[in-house]
């Protein structure tokens, strides 16, 4: 049955999560690093009752954005009423029959984990004890809620995604449900650890060659012979930066030298420099730099 004829039947065409499609506000997915991201929004609500009948895709993380919606969720002999604050989340198995009755307006990031992506994330992470996730609900986690805030961000209605950006989020963002939502502590690996020297030349040799295309930290932490987890760990600590902030600042380095030194046109620049378009290299370089590159070269070739 198509969307419009399940609309003429009475039956309001549905999402995956089972949310009313016509109903949402705002419904974007970004797919991550063996994660699944979604934001749905909702200023009514949508009516009636959200089923999700039980199957194998794995877990659903849900952390709500702002505080004010509730929802009565059904066991098999048994209701509840579940209140979410600003920062709330839930942890449910899929494998589990899910009905819930929403009320009000709500505003919710959620992930989605397979039960395979789940084990590759804590062997990355060195937490090879943890193979499953604890259902929970309602406790505040403002560590995740600013790290899904970040990857649904937009500047002055701008959302400049690099796969490295998604990337390296997904592995924090997974790295910190195994270890704060895991089945067992496992073994993780100390802090403190850097980059060797040769580590630091072979990634600037690595990311100067492919400045104009896009970088994951799989390739990066590979070129050190290290984990995800322990590559973002230690690059962090050797470098005082994410790999994506750290890539960003070579490719405005990199326009800086063009704007200087050629005649480079800016789209051109902005291409050669791996940004997306013009548009996206002039509001990374006035973030970064404070001013547009049009103005800038003008003030070094005055």
């Amino acid at each position: 049955m198509t969307n419009a004829s399940a609309a003429s039947a009475g039956t309001r065409p549905r999402d995956s999560l089972g949310c009313s499609l016509d109903q949402l506000d705002d419904d974007r997915t970004i797919e991550g690093r063996d994660m699944v991201f979604y934001r749905k929004r909702s200023l009514a609500g949508p009516p009636g009752r959200v089923t999700t009948p039980g199957n194998g895709r794995g877990y659903l993380i849900g952390l709500s954005l702002a505080g004010g919606h509730s929802r009565r969720v059904f066991g098999e002999h048994h209701s509840a009423i579940q209140e979410f604050s600003q920062n709330s989340i839930y942890v449910r198995n899929f494998a589990d029959d899910y009905k819930a009755d929403l009320k009000g307006s709500f505003d919710f990031t959620l992930l989605e984990i397979g039960y395979g992506a789940l084990q590759r994330i804590a062997d990355a992470a060195d937490l090879t004890g943890v193979r499953e996730l604890r259902s929970i609900s309602g406790s505040p986690d403002p560590v995740l809620g600013g790290m899904l805030g970040a990857l649904f961000a937009s500047v002055d209605g701008h959302t400049d995604r690099s796969a490295l950006f998604v990337d390296q989020l997904s592995v924090a963002i997974g790295v910190h449900m195994v270890r704060q939502y895991g089945n067992g502590r496992g073994d993780s690996l100390a802090g403190g650890r850097r980059l060797s020297q040769r580590c630091q030349a072979k990634i600037r040799e690595l990311v100067q060659a492919r400045l104009d295309g896009e970088l994951t930290v799989e390739e990066l932490a590979s070129t050190c012979n290290l984990s995800q987890a322990a590559f973002l760990r230690a690059f962090r600590e050797t470098m005082g930066s994410t790999p994506y902030r750290w890539l960003l600042q070579q490719r405005i380095e990199k326009a800086k030298d063009l704007l200087q030194f050629s005649s480079t046109s800016l789209s051109e620049i902005a291409t050669t420099c791996g940004f997306s378009d013009q548009s996206h290299f002039t509001r990374a370089f006035v973030q970064a730099v404070g001013t547009t590159p049009r103005l800038w070269r003008r003030s070094r070739q005055s």
